[in-house]
C-alpha cells in the first residue's frame, strides 16, 4: 500500500540548487486543487535531476512498476496541464526541459539543456588513457554491458595478467554504458592512496561535501566508479588478497559495496582477483568477475594486420596461439617480425624462440615480484615440467604439504599466472608459453646466482639446486631435450664463465663440494652440472 511518509523529503536534494521548487510545488498544487504528496515531490525532484523512473523507484523503495503507475495517473498529467501540453505526451526525459522553458530553473542564463546537462552525459575520466584504436572484445563488451546496465551489478571485477587489455576494454565499456548512469568516474590507484584520501575527491566530484559517506552517495545517485590498477593496493610477497598497510580500507569498502543495497556500480580493474569479490560473486548475484584472456582470433588478426603483417598467412594463427592472443605480446612481436624478418611470420617462427621484449618482460617482472616463495616454487616446477601436471604430481615432486600447495595454486590462479585444464576428470595446471619462458629465465638466473655463491663458499646451503630437478629422467624425450637445451645448458655455460672469472677450476669446486652431505635433488643436479662424481 502506498503511504505518505516523510523519508521522501530527504531524497534528491540537488534539485533545490537549480530549481525554484517552492513556486513549482505551489503551481502544481493549484492545478491539482490539493497538496502534492511527499512521494510526488520526491519523484519530481528526481526527474529534475535527470534520474530515470527506475532509479527514483529504487530510492523510494518502491517497485518500478508501482512508481510508473502513480506517475502516469498523477504527476505527469499535472505537469502536462501546467505547461499546457496535450495529455499523455510527457516522457520522463522531457520534464526538466519543459519546466525550464516555463522559467522554473533558477540557474542564470541559457536553457535547461545548457545549464542542467543530463547527468548521464557526464564522465570524469581522471587518468584513463585515450583508446583510439581497439580490436575485438565484442563478446566481453556485450557481457559486461549487460552486467552494468540490465543486471545492475553493484560490484564487478575485470582481472587478468598485465598487458592483456583490461584498461582499454574498460574505457570502451564506460563509453558504451555511461548513459545508464548519472555520472561515471575513473580513478587510478597506482600510487596506492589510502581510501580516506581518495573518497573525499570522489564524493566532491559527485556533488557532495567531502565528509559525505561514499557508499551513501552511491545510494542516492546511480554512478559508475572505475578503480584501475587495483593490484597496487595489495601487498607484495603475500598470498593474493592481502592489503598493503594503510590500504585495508579498500577491502572494507568492497565488502560494503558487495553486501549493502545501493544503485551504483564499482568496476575494479586488477591483475589479481580481490578476495572480497571472490567471496560474494555469482552468476545470478549482483557481484561478478571476469578473467580477461587474450584476444579471440579475429581481433588478434586485426591487431597484427594493423601492424603491417599479412592477415591471410597461415602462420598468423600459429603466432596468435603461441602468444595466447595477448595484445601487448602481439604488438611487440609484430614489430620484431617487421623490422628483423621483413614481415615474414613463418621465418620468425622457424628461427626464433618466444620473444618477450622489454615491455612484456617488465609487466611479468612486476607480477613475479609480488609472489610468495611457495608461489615462485610452484611456477619454477611448472616451467621445468613444460606440460600440464596434476596436483598429485606437483605434491610428489615438491614434497609440499597439500594445504600449502593448494593455497599457492589458488593464489596463482587469482593472479592470472596459471592455466587450468581438465583431462579425464582430473585438474591439470600449466603455464602459458610467455609466462613459461619468463619463469624459466628467472629460474636459470636464480640457480646461477646460487652456483656463484657456492664458488665463493662451498658450504653455503643449497636452495633451488635441492628443491627443483633440472632435468627429469622420466619425462618424454622431447620435453627432456627441451629441459637440457633451455635450462641445463644455460646454467652450465654460465658456470664455466663464473669459474673462469673467479680463477677456480671445475675440479677444485668438485673437491670443495665433495665433503658436503647432499639432500633432495642436490646430488642429481650437481651431477648434471658436472660438480659431483
Amino acid at each position: 500500500m502506498l503511504t505518505d511518509v516523510d523519508p521522501f523529503e530527504r531524497l534528491f536534494p540537488d534539485a533545490a540548487v537549480q530549481w525554484d521548487l517552492s513556486r513549482l510545488y505551489a503551481d502544481l498544487e493549484q492545478v491539482a486543487g490539493k497538496p502534492l504528496k511527499p512521494f510526488e515531490k520526491a519523484s519530481l525532484r528526481g526527474l529534475l535531476c535527470r534520474y530515470r523512473p527506475g532509479q527514483i523507484a529504487f530510492q523510494c523503495s518502491w517497485s518500478s512498476g508501482s512508481l510508473r503507475v502513480e506517475l502516469n495517473k498523477g504527476l505527469y498529467r499535472l505537469l502536462e496541464a501546467l505547461v499546457e501540453r496535450p495529455p499523455n505526451t510527457l516522457r520522463w526525459e522531457k520534464v526538466a526541459d519543459w519546466l525550464a522553458e516555463r522559467g522554473y530553473q533558477i540557474t542564470a542564463g541559457g536553457n535547461a539543456a545548457s545549464n542542467l546537462r543530463p547527468a548521464s552525459a557526464s564522465i570524469d575520466w581522471g587518468e584513463a588513457p585515450e583508446v583510439s584504436v581497439f580490436w575485438g572484445r565484442e563478446p566481453e563488451l556485450t557481457m559486461l554491458g549487460q552486467w552494468l546496465t540490465a543486471d545492475q551489478c553493484r560490484l564487478v571485477a575485470v582481472w587478468g595478467m598485465g598487458g592483456i587489455g583490461k584498461t582499454a576494454l574498460a574505457v570502451k565499456l564506460v563509453e558504451q554504458c555511461h548513459q545508464d548512469f548519472a555520472i561515471a568516474l575513473w580513478r587510478s590507484v597506482r600510487q596506492a592512496p589510502p581510501l580516506v584520501q581518495i573518497a573525499p575527491d570522489l564524493v566532491t566530484t559527485l556533488g557532495r561535501e567531502p565528509s559525505a559517506d561514499l557508499l551513501e552517495v552511491m545510494r542516492q545517485q546511480r554512478c559508475l566508479i572505475v578503480l584501475d590498477d587495483y593490484e597496487t593496493l595489495l601487498q607484495d610477497g603475500e598470498l593474493v588478497g592481502t592489503y598493503r598497510p594503510g590500504c585495508e580500507g579498500y577491502g572494507e569498502f568492497l565488502e560494503r559495496v558487495a553486501r549493502e543495497r545501493h544503485q551504483s556500480c564499482l568496476l575494479v580493474l586488477s591483475r589479481e582477483q580481490p578476495k572480497e569479490i571472490t567471496h560474494h560473486q555469482g552468476d545470478r548475484l549482483p557481484v561478478r568477475s571476469h578473467k580477461l584472456k587474450g584476444l579471440q582470433r579475429a581481433g588478434a588478426v586485426a591487431l597484427l594486420a594493423a601492424r603491417g603483417l599479412d592477415a591471410t598467412a597461415n602462420s598468423i594463427h600459429v603466432l596468435i596461439e603461441q602468444y595466447r592472443g595477448n595484445p601487448a605480446a602481439l604488438r611487440i612481436v609484430a614489430t620484431t617480425i617487421q623490422e628483423v624478418f621483413n614481415g615474414n611470420i613463418s621465418e620468425f617462427l622457424q628461427q626464433t624462440a618466444l620473444t618477450l621484449g622489454d615491455v612484456l618482460r617488465t609487466l611479468l617482472y612486476q607480477q613475479f615480484e609480488r609472489l610468495t616463495e611457495p608461489e615462485k616454487a610452484v611456477l619454477y616446477w611448472l616451467a621445468l615440467q613444460r606440460r600440464p601436471v596434476s596436483l598429485n604430481t606437483l605434491r610428489e615432486q615438491m614434497e609440499a604439504s597439500g594445504s600449502e600447495l593448494i593455497a599457492a595454486l589458488e593464489s596463482l590462479r587469482w593472479r592470472s599466472l596459471l592455466e587450468k585444464t581438465t583431462e579425464v576428470g582430473e585438474a591439470l595446471f600449466q603455464l602459458e608459453p610467455v609466462v613459461m619462458k619468463y619463469v624459466n629465465q628467472k629460474f636459470v638466473e636464480e640457480v646461477c646466482r646460487e652456483v656463484e655463491t657456492l664458488v665463493s663458499d662451498a658450504e653455503q646451503p643449497f636452495r633451488l639446486l635441492a628443491s627443483h630437478l633440472l632435468v627429469e629422467d622420466t619425462a618424454p624425450d622431447g620435453i627432456r631435450a627441451t629441459q637440457i637445451r633451455l635450462t641445463l645448458k644455460p646454467i652450465k655455460d654460465r658456470l664455466t664463465r663464473i669459474l673462469a672469472r673467479n680463477f677456480v677450476t671445475l675440479d677444485t669446486l668438485r673437491d670443495r663440494l665433495s665433503t658436503r652431505q647432499l639432500y633432495d635433488y642436490a646430488e642429481t643436479n650437481l651431477t648434471l652440472l658436472g660438480l659431483w662424481y
